[in-house]
């Protein structure tokens, strides 16, 4: 089986398990973990937010979306059109029934599609990429793709390789049959210029590097 499929049943999987941790639908327990572990996963959403400025009449791409963690916000505050991609149907099935049940269906649109193959007739004013390069072997084709749909500034993350999780982590996901890989500063930069990206930003978040380029 092909990695990126490995990866798209994994997310289809466990997509309610992974909505949770955003939802706080989670024993005390499990809620008390995700503050201790995934702390940075909670900052990247708000750095993410905050990068969206000024969001009033723009467009937003979020690849990867998931359950639509990011973009529900982004359309309260204002954007004009959100477009959310993920090739896992169970997360776009999350993410369009919170769409609705938010009353924000006439501004975000969810499609069930990988990123290569999506196709738009004008690039964004934002696009996301939070969390996607996780699961990508083949890094410098994703960006080349960000690139194109991107008009102003994207906003990505990398998961970074010289932490003490990254190993852990390695192990934990191949047991559920789910490839994951991880990057140094030096590669996140060199690969988003050759790319035509300008780092605006690097900042290291816990395990993950936080960037804005142009």
């Amino acid at each position: 089986m092909q990695e990126a499929e490995r990866v798209r049943r994994h997310f289809h999987r466990t997509a309610r398990d992974f909505d949770s941790i955003y939802s706080g639908g989670k024993s005390v327990a499990g809620q008390w973990l995700d503050h201790w572990l995934r702390w940075d996963m909670r900052t990247r959403m708000h750095l993410a937010l905050e990068a969206c400025r000024p969001i009033e009449g723009r467009t937003v791409l979020d690849a990867g979306c998931g359950s639509g963690r990011f973009c529900l916000p982004l359309a309260k505050a204002g954007a004009r059109q959100v477009v959310g991609i993920d090739f896992a149907q169970a997360m776009i099935d999350q993410a369009a029934a919170l769409a609705r049940e938010q009353g924000l269906e006439t501004v975000c649109q969810f499609l069930p599609t990988d990123i290569m193959d999506y196709r738009s007739l004008e690039a964004f004013d934002y696009v996301l990429a939070i969390g996607l390069f996780d699961y990508v072997r083949d890094d410098r084709r994703i960006m080349a793709r960000l690139r194109q749909l991107t008009r102003g500034k994207a906003i990505m993350t990398f998961p970074r390789a010289d932490t003490w999780r990254a190993p852990l982590r390695r192990v934990r996901l191949g047991i559920l049959g789910c490839p994951v890989f991880f990057y140094t500063e030096k590669r996140v930069r060199e690969h988003l210029k050759l790319c035509g990206f300008q780092v605006q930003k690097l900042n290291r978040v816990g395990k993950l590097y936080f960037v804005e380029a142009i």
